[in-house]
């Protein structure tokens, strides 16, 4: 007990150490019945809630491995297959700042998953759920690698960490309801593993620590972003339905030569024709809107296809047909209908790969971040 008592003491201090923490939701949306975890490096402090209200705790060592799986509204340990604990809900506590485990649904796949920082687990609506409490910092680590990837500039990844750092501010009371901040989604952002030890990314989220944009009011910026938007950004509201403040279309040429600037998807003319009309009563037999159809050209983004009158949403192309953008041109050749895209992700705010070329051509991250969000105020915020 005394061991205990001195590790939970150590553990007290490393989390007021950190003061700034966020909780992030792990595999979420996806319905769980059991996670299977083994500790990659160092050691946890496993500590149940029982039912009665009394707590229980073991110390889990490096390669230790074991089972968490729902039973009713209580979250069952399993180890060595057989249940050493039942509770309402569990937590592994990292004794080190780099401890961390390795997770996996065995149910949907074999592919597994590096998560620093403690972890929560307990039922919510017949599913377990699993979460990350982590410094924001590390968090940003790991997103900023999901996010962006190897091989780039210094200048970009500083970008990238300090829009993700303002975003996951701005959005902390995102998923309340579901009892954590932010997901490991791109509906949040990406954050599929651990930080990888990059010396550049962990660098760039360091020498940035705390720098965020805000509003000339004082709020923190809307800071979106998306993989590469074709040559122009989109306008929120065309992919929203409401405009955002600080937000605009704007050319730029940073991203058209870049590996995801262009695509070309088939599409049956039949497959499209039929959804154009039973979604929209799209008159297929007037002749001077079927020869709309046959080609439709994007000088500059558009809201709607073909025209604004025929109330055809290119999101909800976009969405439909699962393309990599709403920017695209469509030919009739035959019984197809050739899309000929620009870019991918919605468009909103910053282009990853229009950044990483500014960093490339020797742009600063203060640069980049002017660029993509103008009258956005660089400034550190305080825990």
């Amino acid at each position: 007990m005394k061991l205990l008592l001195t590790l939970l003491f150590s553990l007290t201090c490393w989390v007021f150490t950190y003061s700034q923490n966020i909780r992030v939701g792990l595999y979420s949306g996806t319905s769980v019945k059991e996670f299977q975890f083994t500790i990659g490096s160092g050691t946890y402090l496993l500590t149940v809630t029982l039912p009665d209200g009394r707590f229980e705790s073991i110390l889990l060592t490096k390669l230790s491995q074991g089972k968490f799986r729902s039973s009713g509204a209580l979250v069952q340990f399993i180890q060595g297959g057989k249940l050493r604990f039942q509770g309402t809900q569990m937590e592994m506590l990292q004794l080190a700042q780099e401890d961390y485990c390795t997770w996996s649904i065995p149910a949907l796949s074999t592919k597994t998953r590096d998560y620093e920082g403690n972890f929560e687990i307990n039922v919510k609506n017949s599913s377990l759920r699993l979460v990350n409490m982590i410094p924001l910092e590390t968090y940003l680590e790991g997103v900023v690698s999901c996010e962006g990837g190897p091989g780039h500039q210094k200048a970009y990844y500083q970008a990238q960490a300090v829009i993700s750092r303002t975003y996951a501010l701005n959005n902390q009371n995102r998923h309340q309801k579901d009892g954590f901040e932010l997901c490991d989604r791109v509906h949040c952002q990406a954050y599929l593993h651990k930080r990888t030890g990059s010396a550049i990314i962990d660098t760039s989220v360091y020498q940035t620590k705390s720098v965020v944009l805000l509003t000339q009011n004082g709020n923190y910026f809307p800071t979106f972003f998306h993989a590469n938007c074709g040559g122009q950004t989109c306008e929120p509201q065309d992919v929203w339905n409401e405009p955002i403040e600080g937000l605009t279309s704007f050319k730029d040429t940073f991203c058209i030569h870049t590996k995801q600037a262009t695509w070309v998807k088939s599409i049956p003319l039949n497959t499209w024709t039929r959804f154009l009309s039973n979604r929209y009563g799209f008159p297929l037999h007037d002749s001077l809107s079927y020869a709309l159809l046959q080609d439709f050209r994007q000088q500059n983004r558009s809201a709607f296809y073909l025209h604004p009158v025929y109330g055809i949403p290119m999101r909800d192309l976009r969405e439909e047909f699962k393309l990599k953008s709403s920017y695209f041109d469509a030919v009739v050749v035959g019984d197809e209908v050739i899309l000929y895209g620009r870019g991918f992700g919605h468009g909103v705010g910053l282009c990853q790969e229009g950044a990483m070329q500014m960093a490339k051509k020797g742009y600063s991250f203060d640069q980049i971040l002017q660029f993509y969000y103008p009258g956005a105020v660089l400034t550190e915020h305080s825990n």
